[in-house]
């Protein structure tokens, strides 16, 4: 409906348009009246109005300067010119104010309304232009974000490899890529590893990656476009932030798109990040290093690995700080905390020794450093450790001035992966000790794994898989054996010709301990009394 706006200097004139016209045959409705053009101004800032019916001759500011008003401060709106006699002298005035029209007061409830319904028309008419007017840009704006991408393709596969052709097409298309990062997010479908292509809750997911970026990188320079049918490409500049900001802020929003795609969605993605790149001509080999960084996320629990670059004495496969890390986690699992301290000085001596930039150096350190943390974190939280959370473990590493810093920042954390790797065994052996004792204390009752393990108060099919792997026998054999010794004892006894099964834990399956003992020994009972 239609919002309408009466000024006349005279209230009989205003009530009469009000009551007298069938404004709802006409989808009107009368909002507000004025007495004159400054009164009506004054609405103006209050009311929504569509189209104005005003008097031409009032004080103070009349129906020209009325129009003229609204021609400047709110051009959507159509303005109707009434007058008491024919006079067209104001003709000129309302034509360049582009008033809808010009009606005499004579008959006004005849005429006024085929007004009203010329200032409707062009009320539609302007808001179907408008319509198309977006629609066009809309459809300008996504041809350009269409035409941008396919450039930043072009040069990410080294398809445009001509600097002027790069540079005039980054500048023709409003492209800002100054101190970037490639960001490669490869996006696996753990339900249906082959039908990514086909996936509506990929395309999705690939939606909500592309906003997320917007949102976390609003006020940066940045573009982000599907490459193929499993991953996303993230371009995204820092102009004026330092490497270590960028590092920082890098790691936080790829974490919380791994947390994203984990908790909300049936995927899960590996993220390579590239080392930092001053302008687009380098784009193909920043592409190569966010590829290669992609290789660490097979080996890093977080699936965020950045470009560790090679110097060009090229450290021995043993070195690499992938295979490091691996080796580091190995030898504290073993219970060799010298030998993982011994494997990171040797990494961090290899790189001295052939001058590596501490740039690299650091990339390295992060990717140890992420892949220790994330065993840390598995058991308790990182705020109980001498290295703190995981934001405040980046940010020593990338404020580090030395090797010798690194070297102390890492040793920390491997002695705290240590003691929470020794806790952890600790509490296993408290388990296997429990299961031991139950039995030695229980052996004449009807024991089970399920009574064992509602003792203890852990899972049945994990106590079973833990006894196995720290004693290498079953619990049903642990069992079975522990009432075998206790039948030889009493069979050493002089005193008992004969013994019953019961006082050997068998009171309710007599017949089972002679197969138990051929089963553990492999010949017959009366060979093992000794």
């Amino acid at each position: 409906m239609y919002k309408v706006m009466i000024v006349d200097d005279e209230a009989v004139i205003r009530k009469g348009l009000v009551n007298f016209i069938d404004w709802n045959a006409l989808d009107c409705e009368v909002v507000c009246e004025a007495s004159d053009g400054l009164e009506a101004a004054e609405r103006l800032a209050v009311h929504e109005v569509h189209i104005i019916v005003t008097d031409i001759r009032m004080a103070g500011m009349d129906g020209i300067e009325l129009s003229k008003f609204v021609y400047e401060n709110f051009p959507q709106i159509k303005v109707i010119l009434l007058t008491a006699f024919a006079d067209f002298t104001y003709a000129q005035s309302a034509v360049k104010y582009q008033a809808v029209d010009f009606v005499v007061k004579t008959n006004p409830s005849e005429k006024i309304p085929d007004a009203i319904n010329k200032a409707k028309q062009l009320l539609v008419k302007e808001k179907d232009h408008e319509r198309k007017l977006i629609q066009l840009e809309n459809i300008i704006k996504d041809s350009r974000s269409e035409v941008r991408e396919k450039f930043l393709k072009d040069a990410v596969y080294g398809i445009i490899t001509d600097e002027a052709e790069l540079l005039n097409g980054i500048a023709k298309l409003a492209i800002q890529l100054e101190h970037y990062y490639v960001i490669d997010i490869e996006i696996h479908d753990d339900a249906d590893p082959n039908g990514m292509s086909a996936s509506e809750e990929f395309r999705k997911f690939a939606d909500s990656i592309q906003q997320f970026f917007f949102l976390a990188f609003e006020a940066d320079p940045h573009y982000t476009f599907v490459l193929n049918h499993s991953s996303l490409l993230a371009l995204v500049s820092f102009p004026a932030r330092p490497a270590s900001d960028c590092t920082r802020t890098l790691l936080s929003i790829c974490h919380e798109i791994l947390f994203m795609a984990e908790s909300f969605m049936r995927f899960s993605a590996s993220i390579g990040i590239s080392s930092r790149h001053r302008d687009i001509l380098t784009l193909s080999s920043a592409y190569a290093e966010s590829c290669q960084a992609m290789e660490g996320s097979f080996y890093n629990e977080n699936h965020v690995s950045f470009y560790a670059p090679r110097s060009g004495q090229a450290p021995s496969l043993e070195s690499r700080p992938y295979d490091v890390a691996q080796q580091i986690i190995e030898g504290l699992q073993e219970g060799q905390y010298d030998t993982a301290i011994r494997r990171f000085n040797q990494l961090m001596e290899n790189y001295r020794s052939v001058k590596e930039p501490i740039e690299n150096i650091k990339a390295a350190c992060l990717l140890i450093g992420s892949y220790c943390y994330n065993r840390l974190e598995a058991r308790k939280p990182l705020s109980s450790y001498s290295t703190g959370d995981e934001p405040s473990l980046y940010k020593q590493i990338q404020e580090s001035r030395s090797i010798h810093s690194l070297l102390h920042i890492i040793e920390k954390l491997i002695v705290d992966l240590s003691d929470a790797l020794s806790v952890n065994d600790r509490q296993h052996n408290y388990i296997v000790v429990e299961t031991q004792k139950y039995i030695r204390e229980n052996f004449n009752r009807n024991l089970s794994l399920q009574v064992i393990a509602d003792h203890i108060h852990v899972n049945s099919s994990y106590l079973s898989r833990l006894y196995r792997r720290e004693t290498g026998e079953s619990i049903v054999d642990a069992i079975n054996k522990h009432r075998i010794e206790i039948a030889k004892k009493l069979l050493k006894d002089p005193s008992k010709k004969s013994i019953r099964s019961s006082e050997c834990g068998r009171n309710r399956h007599p017949c089972l301990l002679h197969p138990c003992v051929y089963q553990i020994y492999r010949n017959k009972p009366q060979k093992n009394i000794n």
